[in-house]
């Protein structure tokens, strides 16, 4: 007879509207949610009785000195990522952190650092690349299904009408490319399977700075060419379309798959779907934090993957910004 082994235990650094995904994968399937926190004591208090979370925290400081808690989950604001995921790792507790996981390159390197000298986990939140979808993708684009590989096309977006909203706000690394954009850009690299080279890319600013619609182009070695839209004034619409010299692969669903998922195959000759079944949404990465931190493995979403992704992203906004070409060492 073997041992059940004890449950993960979780808190979450935040009360943000994100956390109704996580809410369930971080309790079921052998996690515990012990453990909420805000600024605020009562509005901790409010939302953990609402969840039934055991124990309340006034502070971030509060729930991370707690000797219980094996890992924390971060849904605050994009620029806080960095300072409090290394603040997790500095008290011992593994990280799951949301994307952007930080706002350049240094601050990428910054938590590899910690993560090294504390051995804890820390791995970000991309929780599409936890499905099978995205292997059955690559490999299609890989094995001769659709002729040689020539380029990858997606688009996010959505209307973000919610004026004081903090993915608005310049402070707080608003911008619709690092919120929805960081997709199809991980998408892209993630099929492609190479270090970008180079980026072109045109947007659409706010008066407060940020980009509201966002156009990019991204170079890969062998001639392969990525194209990616991001939104926060166009109709809801996500999808990536993988373009091959034989045919191309439309994924209709590739940010937020459903359990059984499908891959429209189209080519001279014939269209088909190929269907991939996966995890309900979150549970895999939730699950993958566990693993790795109890086996010694990397996590699926390495910090050398979110370097480039990083890179990529803040590449692309200097662009952008410039209207030149920018290399990416």
């Amino acid at each position: 007879m073997t041992d059940t082994p004890a449950p993960f235990r979780w808190g979450i650094l935040g009360v943000a509207r994100i956390n109704r995904a996580l809410v369930g994968p971080l309790a079921s399937n052998g996690h515990q949610l012990l453990a909420i926190a805000s600024r605020s004591l009562a509005r901790a208090r409010t939302y953990a009785d609402a969840q039934g979370i055991p124990r309340a925290y006034g502070s971030y400081e509060e729930l991370l000195a707690d000797p219980d808690i094996d890992a924390v989950y971060i849904p605050l604001p994009h620029s806080m990522h960095v300072e409090w995921a290394e603040k997790a790792a500095e008290a011992k507790k593994h990280v799951l952190v949301e994307k952007p996981i930080s706002l350049d390159g240094a601050g990428v390197r910054t938590l590899q650092s910690a993560a090294r000298t504390h051995d804890v986990v820390i791995t970000e939140a991309f929780m599409y690349r936890h499905h099978p979808l995205v292997a059955k993708v690559r490999e299609l684009a890989h094995d001769g299904t659709i002729g040689r590989l020539q380029g990858v096309r997606g688009t996010f977006s959505f209307v973000l009408d919610r004026p004081a909203d903090t993915r608005l706000d310049p402070e707080f690394g608003g911008g619709s490319l690092w919120d929805v954009g960081c997709y199809p850009v991980s998408f892209a690299r993630t099929v492609v399977g190479q270090r970008p080279v180079a980026v072109q890319a045109a947007a659409n600013w706010s008066p407060g700075t940020i980009d509201l619609s966002f156009f990019g182009q991204i170079q890969f070695p062998d001639d392969i060419v990525a194209h990616v839209h991001s939104s926060f004034e166009s109709p809801f619409k996500t999808e990536m379309e993988v373009i091959g010299s034989e045919g191309r692969l439309l994924i209709k669903r590739p940010f937020k798959p459903e359990t059984v998922e499908t891959i429209e195959v189209m080519t001279p000759t014939e269209t088909y779907l190929v269907t991939v079944e996966g995890p309900a949404l979150y549970q895999g990465e939730v699950d993958d934090v566990r693993e790795s931190a109890r086996s010694g493995r990397a996590p699926l979403v390495t910090l050398d993957d979110s370097l480039d992704n990083v890179d990529t992203l803040t590449a692309l906004l200097k662009g952008a910004r410039t209207g030149n070409t920018v290399e990416l060492p």
